[in-house]
């Protein structure tokens, strides 16, 4: 290959990773806002609203990731199925992500009773600190069990996120996740507040008017499935069998996605509830306002994630893996490129950032700190983010597993408590601990994909399709 052209083939990669990635991100960027908007208005309401809302909305997102990271495959398997040129096997994918999704609410309703106890233990600190106060806890589980309702509502919308991204269609969920999203800022402004003869629900408002949200998403992302265009390439209407066949193959690769996914937030719901959460409400409100700025970091590799899979998924169906590999690396490389630009940024005008939280000057000192820290582990993070979705997409999902599930809760874990307990530093112990967690993350996550292991793997039953790399 001549240089002038070697050039024009690396153009064709960034062009294609930039146009599946921008309206993921674009999407991403308007849930971020809303998150942002939803705890604005929430801490006006005190410290102790900030601080409950923040460690109950990890543990909500966390009971429910498991069920999204199945649905969330639906994206292997459609974009390899189109790579492979059977059209037909998309919506049928789609749909059983839909019902696996339907499966997840009744998670919902059995995890409702011990929601008391959950957040209780809290208030047993086991940094040595205050633990959660009673009125914080009290708040956790309002918020936390309004949440529970929204569970099905995250699978259903991943999944058809997923499949409109490996068909090639970002823009269609980025459009539904505007709508959505804008619509909750103001369903916070009316629900949390008092209007006229309307009370105001506070907390529970925000929590409302996150689940409405949700819901609206997932029903406008339906209807757009269901459309006339899909349905005349994909057969959406008539896709909606149940097919055990396909089902298996979804939970095969998929549960492990499910698994590490849920293993992983559920331990940093420990850093963050149990760990800094220990050290007392105020070192917990400060990690919330930090966390909410930080996610500015994770939106362009989010949806860089996003797009890899379907990406790297699509070229593996063709049986072209030198081009999966190029996409992947290209797109870890802007990724790298964004989080560390966003990083700094954050890191240098930290202190007027936490002031939009909160006036507190331990606060707002405890939150700068984290800031920094976020810019020392930004490009690693990158890595290891971008390339979990390039291993998914080639269905690698079983060693995703293993490496997030050991490196959680026998790297993180203990790290953390290092730092924060056993040296004393508290809430930056911790935050030290976990910035030498990701760095070694981003190295196993590289090497696993030099490696090429994955090229080996048929996400499909044994009886569907030969081996891809048979081919």
């Amino acid at each position: 290959m001549s240089q002038e052209s070697a050039k024009s083939h690396r153009w064709k990669g960034l062009r294609e990773v930039v146009t599946m990635a921008w309206p993921i991100m674009l999407g991403a960027v308007s849930f971020t806002v809303m998150d942002f908007t939803d705890k604005v208005f929430v801490s006006t309401l005190g410290e102790e609203n900030l601080a409950a809302v923040g460690s109950a909305g990890v543990w909500s997102y966390t009971m429910g990731v498991f069920f999204l990271g199945i649905t969330a495959c639906v994206s292997t398997f459609v974009s390899q199925s189109i790579g492979q040129g059977r059209h037909e096997d998309c919506a049928h994918y789609a749909w059983q992500g839909i019902y696996i999704a339907f499966a997840a609410g009744s998670v919902s309703v059995a995890m409702w009773p011990i929601a008391p106890y959950f957040f209780q233990a809290m208030g047993q600190s086991t940094s040595g600190g205050f633990g959660h106060a009673p009125e914080v806890i009290n708040l956790e589980i309002i918020y936390f069990r309004i949440r529970l309702l929204g569970f099905i509502f995250v699978a259903w919308q991943a999944c058809l996120s997923s499949f409109f991204q490996a068909i090639g269609r970002p823009v269609v969920p980025m459009y539904i996740a505007l709508v959505a999203n804008l619509g909750n800022i103001g369903l916070d402004w009316l629900l949390i507040f008092p209007h006229g003869a309307f009370p105001g629900w506070g907390i529970a408002g925000a929590a409302c008017a996150t689940v409405i949200s949700l819901g609206a998403q997932a029903l406008l992302l339906q209807g757009a499935f269901m459309s006339r265009g899909v349905n005349a390439k994909f057969g959406s209407r008539a896709g909606f069998r149940f097919d055990t066949r396909k089902i298996k193959e979804l939970f095969r690769i998929g549960w492990p996605a499910g698994v590490s996914s849920f293993l992983d937030v559920a331990g940093w719901g420990i850093f963050i509830s149990f760990i800094i959460g220990g050290f007392g409400t105020t070192q917990l409100a400060a990690n919330t306002a930090a966390l909410n700025f930080m996610h500015l970091m994770f939106i362009p590799v989010t949806a860089l994630n996003q797009a890899t899979a379907a990406i790297v998924g699509r070229w593996i169906g063709i049986g072209d893996i030198a081009t999966a590999k190029a996409r992947a690396y290209t797109a870890t490389k802007i990724g790298m490129i964004v989080m560390l630009t966003v990083g700094i940024s954050l890191a240098l005008n930290g202190e007027r950032l936490m002031r939009i939280f909160s006036q507190d000057p331990e606060v707002i000192g405890l939150g700068q700190t984290l800031l920094k820290f976020a810019a020392i582990f930004a490009g690693f993070d990158a890595i290891s983010i971008v390339l979990s979705g390039a291993l998914r997409g080639a269905g690698d999902t079983r060693w995703t597993m293993w490496t997030l599930s050991i490196g959680t809760y026998f790297v993180l874990l203990p790290l953390a408590y290092f730092f924060s307990i056993t040296l004393g530093l508290e809430g930056k112990g911790a935050w030290i601990g976990a910035t030498i967690y990701i760095i070694l993350l981003s190295g196993a996550f590289l090497w696993r994909f030099k490696s090429e292991a994955w090229r080996h793997i048929n996400i499909f039953s044994e009886t569907g399709r030969s081996l891809l790399s048979e081919k």
